[in-house]
């Protein structure tokens, strides 16, 4: 088998394994692979084996169908980390609420107000 088309399997199976990190939840692993698979379908592009294009096209065309599953995966992590933020952010506020409430009004709003008389 070319090298080139040895590359397109190898970047197939890294991005693979980077689905299953997202999926995992695992975003640094993921984006390492994510690295490794970039160099090695630039570096598939760059050889200069004479492969049958189908052959090429065919495995490219399963690269691409494997970066739209890793995009809508990564798109629901973003999302939920997003609602995520979002309720820590209302948890928050919610508690310096709280934390207003419990140490009171003060008697003078102004500290310039001269309390002697």
């Amino acid at each position: 088998m070319a090298e080139t088309l040895k590359l397109l399997d190898q970047a197939l199976a890294l991005g693979h394994e980077e689905l299953k990190h997202l999926e995992a939840g695992d975003v640094f692993e993921a984006e390492g692979n994510c690295e490794k698979r970039q160099q090695l379908t630039d570096e598939a592009l760059q050889t200069k084996d004479q492969v049958s294009l189908d052959d090429m096209l065919d495995k490219l065309d399963r690269l691409r169908e494997l970066q739209g599953q890793i995009t809508a995966e990564a798109r629901k992590l973003h999302s939920s980390l997003k609602n995520d933020l979002q309720k820590a952010k209302k948890q928050t506020k919610r508690l310096s609420a709280y934390a207003g409430a419990a140490r009171g009004t003060p008697i003078y709003a102004n500290r310039y107000v001269n309390k002697t008389g």
